[in-house]
């Protein structure tokens, strides 16, 4: 008497299984998905990381150029200081799209007529403030900051330079 075997599902020819292969399928697909994922969080992240530090040094050369700018009033007072706020949204604008207000001020404030005196540690301040829409927004709408229309996050970065048209 012959002994019946089993049937099992037919092969695709490669040895595997039909059901196997749909698996396969779905596994890849969703690893892509998250591959995919990670590296475009990777790409946003890593741009905003820049642009922050691209805006730091921005405000940084901001200052350094108040600190030994030229056009000065009556007690070293900064006047003029429209192209130190251009020179440094310049800057920003070569990384980022968006309106970065520049504040430019002297801390503290010299006076305005004789007797003029030296502050102590005299410094120059540059504010830059604005909004960097993120480059690709994967995260949902509600979380960041609105920079017109899209999504983003906020950006405020404060720079003190010692006021050498003042103190020495």
């Amino acid at each position: 008497m012959r002994r019946m075997k089993a049937k099992s599902p037919p092969c695709n020819g490669h040895g595997h299984h039909p059901r196997s292969r749909g698996q396969s399928l779905i596994e890849t697909g969703i690893v892509i998905v998250l591959f995919v994922t990670v590296a475009l969080g990777a790409i946003t992240f890593g741009h905003a990381f820049m642009v922050v530090n691209m805006i730091t040094h921005a405000a940084r050369d901001g200052a350094r150029i108040a600190a030994t700018w030229p056009n000065r009033g009556t007690c070293g007072v900064l006047t003029n200081t429209g192209p130190i706020v251009t020179t440094v949204q310049n800057k920003i604008a070569s990384v980022t799209t968006g309106t970065f207000p520049v504040n430019v001020t002297q801390n503290p404030t010299p006076a305005g007529a004789a007797p003029c005196g030296t502050p102590t540690t005299p410094t120059v301040r540059v504010q830059v403030t604005g909004c960097v829409p993120w480059v690709i927004p994967l995260l949902p709408v509600n979380v960041g900051t609105d920079c017109g229309g899209s999504p983003g996050f906020s950006v405020a970065r404060t720079v003190d330079f010692y006021d050498e048209g003042l103190g020495g």
